[in-house]
């Protein structure tokens, strides 16, 4: 009997957008569990925005509050960051972020923000969006912190989502903001190994991975993210890369000799 399997999905890493959101709920559970998402509106968001071009990527991050009077514009730039041709990366997205999106820009009345619809619409087999929590295949039971831990990547350096809530009320924006950039410069790296594995190629991670660490190196901005720049993946990276991008211009140099040669004995005939 002919055994079937689904085809690997061809995810467009040339162009990935790497997303978190920070919630608060206004009435905590009495007995202290997890809220239902329903309940959770964000007050923050980070976007890290990697493309592949001429050989290296190039890197952007935008980190967004949504305080109060301010949520149409917080919606409104945050399906602006998500366009039709990236491929979102979320950890838990799919069951938590993407649809804390949906249900509150329908409570304000935003109902054509397709961007933030496509990543909410995506189904576990879809180009859209990839949810690292299936990527890595085991399940719900996990967390990023754990995740990150097991392969060495720096993450919940300051505070805990737990924390959150209270710095927000607190007027500690800094501190929410530092809070989840760390988280998606730890999903974005989390994702890098996801896609090596999947790829069955080392370049997928270590191309990536070194060119985001001279990115925070280069950024004064970013420079409580410099722990994801000297982690043992990062360093591996940067000794890997220089001679991956060898490999790579000399198989172009013999390509574009070998179509010369081509061409060459094309004319002579």
């Amino acid at each position: 009997m002919r055994q079937w399997q689904r085809q690997p999905l061809q995810y467009p890493y040339e162009h990935i957008v790497c997303y978190d959101l920070e919630t608060i709920v206004d009435q905590e559970m009495e007995d202290g569990s997890f809220p239902p998402w329903p309940r959770h509106r964000p007050v923050a968001g980070a976007f890290l925005t990697a493309r592949w071009s001429q050989d290296r990527y190039s890197f952007r991050f935008d980190t967004l509050l949504c305080r109060e009077g301010t949520e149409e514009e917080f919606y409104r730039k945050v399906d602006s960051l998500l366009p039709q041709d990236c491929l979102g990366v979320s950890l838990n997205g799919r069951n938590f972020d993407n649809i804390v999106l949906r249900l509150q820009a329908e409570r304000h009345g935003l109902f054509n923000l397709r961007n933030i619809a496509r990543q909410a619409d995506a189904g576990r087999f879809d180009v859209a969006h990839l949810d690292l929590m299936d990527a890595f295949g085991g399940g719900r039971g996990t967390s990023l912190a754990e995740l990150c831990r097991a392969l060495d990547i720096p993450v919940k350096t300051s505070v805990s989502g737990a924390d959150v809530g209270e710095l927000w009320r607190a007027g500690d924006v800094a501190g929410v903001k530092a809070y989840v950039q760390e988280d998606v410069i730890a999903t974005y790296v989390l994702h890098l190994h996801a896609a090596a594995w999947r790829g069955g190629d080392d370049r997928l991670l270590a191309l990536p991975l070194a060119d985001l660490s001279l990115w925070i190196e280069s950024e004064p901005r970013l420079h409580h993210l410099l722990p994801f720049a000297t982690c043992r993946p990062a360093l591996w990276a940067r000794s890997r890369a220089p001679a991956l991008r060898a490999e790579a211009a000399l198989a172009d140099a013999e390509l574009r000799l070998r179509r010369e040669q081509d061409e060459a004995a094309f004319a002579a005939h």
